[in-house]
């Protein structure tokens, strides 16, 4: 009876020890699922497959563009390494004295069904030497943004970033139209956006944004859990 109720103790003591471990590995494993927020985001995390997808709808869609990072976690669970990865067009128009460009510039959504984001783009051309035979040439101009682009015969292509930050770029490439006046392009931008998930599992806080060093014209995202009751 002895040897016997002492097999029962160890059985019921694995059994407890093998639901201990598997629900922390459900734990772990969903750490990041779920529905996040911040200052200028919802966004909702799902797992497709082996990767983590993280999809942000902004509060004021007048200000602020949707957008997709696909990444995976770390092997310790304790961030996430994500890619971004966004795309667009823009469509411009050059006045007639040749120093301003005026458009429209849209964001493809992260839903293929959504409508496109678009936002006015308006620039001033960064001296005034004009290129004869190649007007679209140059730097333009537009708050802390500058937009490079050079223009070989109908082609163009270039890139924008902000002033004091020249290695993020987004490159744009595309034609003039047959008057001249016009350029359509399409753009492209992408990045790495990585995470630290904060010890109680509730915040996932922006690495390039840590100890308030966030780098200028860079959207950080720091992200609060949200419990569902």
């Amino acid at each position: 009876m002895r040897l016997t109720l002492t097999t029962g103790i160890l059985l019921i003591g694995c059994l407890i020890l093998v639901a201990t471990t598997i629900a922390d590995n459900q734990t772990g494993k969903n750490d990041f699922i779920g529905t996040w927020t911040d200052a200028n985001y919802t966004f909702t995390i799902v797992q497709e497959g082996t990767d983590i997808v993280l999809t942000g709808i902004p509060f004021d869609e007048e200000s602020f563009f949707p957008m997709k990072l696909t990444g995976m976690e770390s092997d310790n669970k304790t961030r996430l390494v994500t890619y971004k990865n966004m795309t667009g067009t823009m469509e411009i128009e050059m006045s007639e004295d040749q120093m301003e460009l005026s458009g429209i510039q849209t964001f493809d959504p992260v839903n293929p069904f959504d409508t496109p984001f678009t936002v006015d783009y308006n620039s001033t051309r960064n001296g005034t030497e004009v290129q004869t035979d190649a007007v679209w040439s140059g730097e333009w101009i537009v708050d802390n943004m500058v937009m490079t682009l050079t223009q070989t015969g109908e082609a163009i292509s270039g890139f924008f970033n902000v002033v004091n930050e020249p290695e993020s770029k987004v490159y744009v490439k595309g034609f003039v139209s047959d008057d001249g006046r016009n350029i359509s392009l399409n753009w492209t931008f992408a990045e790495y956006v990585n995470f630290t998930l904060s010890d109680d599992g509730m915040h996932l806080i922006d690495e390039a944004c840590m100890n308030g060093e966030g780098k200028e014209g860079y959207l950080c995202l720091n992200l609060q859990k949200q419990v569902q009751e």
